[in-house]
């Protein structure tokens, strides 16, 4: 093996890792911002129309943040 194949196994490697790592940060943010909405929701003693508001709104948002990190 090379030294060129033997650096692009080790980005590769590496790029995996990172990969792997942002996806379970963005993970774990999710699940928190849906821990909070849900206590929300039991704080308020929501109705149905208004969890369903709520969630449409966070919907927006993330869409919003998505377009927003394309750009």
């Amino acid at each position: 093996m090379n030294s060129s194949n033997l650096t692009q196994s080790k980005f590769q490697d590496i790029s995996g890792q990172i990969k792997h790592e942002t996806e379970q940060r963005l993970c774990d943010l999710y699940i928190n911002r849906l821990m909070q909405i849900g206590g929300h929701i039991l704080d308020q003693d929501l109705t149905a129309s208004e969890v369903n508001e709520l969630l449409n709104q966070e919907a927006e948002k993330l869409r919003y943040q998505s377009y927003e990190t394309d750009a």
